[in-house]
């Protein structure tokens, strides 16, 4: 948590002060509620931002450690097996809320974030993990929710893995190469997904933990550099502005 902390203060000086824990108290009344130890990472976040985690967490709601153990407590009939623990709950009208799945561990002995909505059965429709892990997670919508947004010129591009053949398709770790050589800096996490800073910029790669493909969201501070950057992109074969 210190590092993302430390990524999100770059860009929000004081963003410590916005956030706040969850107790002690209710991370264990979560656990005897779910009924199995939570994950290292999981009670790490909470103890940091369980309660309140600022602008990085605007877009989602019930987080609370106190909110996911009323869930478990009495909406228990909607929930999938307890092999999916909730993290996160979607507004929206769709509302995929955010699982982590603790029968899919990682090398990093973290968990996969699965996007699904209530349901017993919900679960067997969504069998592709959006990211490899909360830790992931957290990371990319820091660099999305908090960092971007501070450049006033941005840009987003994705793969088109639809019109290349496969022998040409294009490698997310290629991209990055050409964004080092443009002297972006490479954070060393996460790494499925990539994030890059410059003085005067900053991207966001999103890749999927099982999926070919890859999309980017690029924020500068300079309109001219940002042409620039454009004009080499749309150079690039295989991709495609949004």
């Amino acid at each position: 948590m210190d590092e993302l902390l430390a990524l999100l203060e770059r860009y929000s000086p004081g963003y410590a002060d916005q956030i706040q824990g969850a107790s002690a108290w209710n991370l264990r009344k979560l656990k005897e509620s779910f009924g199995q130890p939570l994950p290292e990472f999981y009670q790490e976040f909470a103890d940091v931002m369980g309660k309140d985690g600022g602008p990085l967490l605007a877009h989602v709601q019930s987080y609370d450690p106190y909110d996911v153990t009323e869930l478990y407590e009495v909406a228990w009939r909607e929930l999938p097996p307890r092999r999916f623990l909730f993290v996160f709950g979607d507004p929206s009208i769709d509302a995929q809320h955010y699982w982590l799945d603790l029968e899919t561990p990682t090398e990093d002995e973290e968990y996969r974030v699965f996007r699904f909505a209530f349901g017993k059965e919900e679960w067997k429709k969504h069998r592709s993990p959006l990211y490899m892990s909360l830790r992931e997670m957290l990371f990319v919508w820091a660099m999305s929710n908090v960092c971007l947004p501070t450049f006033p010129h941005r840009a987003a591009y994705y793969s088109r893995l639809g019109r290349m053949p496969p022998g040409e398709l294009l490698d997310a770790e290629d991209v990055a190469r050409i964004f080092e050589r443009l002297r972006f800096v490479r954070l060393p996490y996460p790494q499925r997904c990539l994030l890059f800073e410059r003085d005067d910029a900053a991207i966001e790669l999103y890749r999927s933990p099982d999926e070919p493909g890859f999309s980017f969201r690029v924020g500068m501070r300079n309109p001219e550099e940002l042409r620039r950057f454009q004009a080499i992109m749309e150079d690039i074969k295989g991709l495609a502005k949004e």
